[in-house]
């Protein structure tokens, strides 16, 4: 972390009520894990940062999974048990008050490849109570915009 930056470590709940769905859910940097998922905890590391959410499988069990976001300024891939995902990178603001993560993420359609491309902005709000995750996304199909408000738990009101 670097002097003056956010810290978005903590245990945080999805606020239907404050947040701006918009119907469609885009595929999100998580592959939409986090959009199906209700909660997040975050661990903020010097150069990274990591998101836990936990989201149902296809059969209904809860599932944890864990992404990584590094500030190197290089376009990684994220992983999935094993398995490359998709691109992304993630950068601080030069006032390190929010947080854009890019990414891209490829699909196979009728032979060919579909690109989702999304951009997430994120920032404290509420005086550091909430964060907000505006995110955009583009692909064949158009454009979609969401914003999404998660609220601080203490540790008592937080399960995976």
């Amino acid at each position: 972390m670097v002097p003056g930056q956010v810290n978005f470590s903590g245990e945080w709940k999805l606020n239907e009520s404050k947040s701006k769905m918009g119907g469609k859910f885009p595929l999100c940097i998580f592959g939409g894990d986090r959009m199906r998922s209700k909660t997040m905890k975050i661990a903020t590391h010097a150069d990274f940062l990591t998101v836990d959410v936990a989201s149902s499988s296809s059969d209904g069990a809860l599932v944890t999974r864990q992404e990584k976001l590094v500030f190197d300024g290089k376009q990684n891939k994220a992983t999935y048990v094993g398995m490359a995902r998709e691109k992304s990178s993630a950068r601080w603001s030069d006032d390190g008050q929010t947080m854009t993560v890019h990414s891209v993420r490829s699909f196979d359609k009728n032979g060919g490849t579909a690109d989702f491309k999304v951009t997430e902005v994120w920032k404290l709000i509420n005086g550091g109570k909430s964060i907000s995750i505006q995110v955009n996304e583009r692909s064949s199909s158009g454009e979609h915009t969401m914003t999404l408000v998660y609220d601080r738990q203490l540790a008592e009101d937080y399960r995976f």
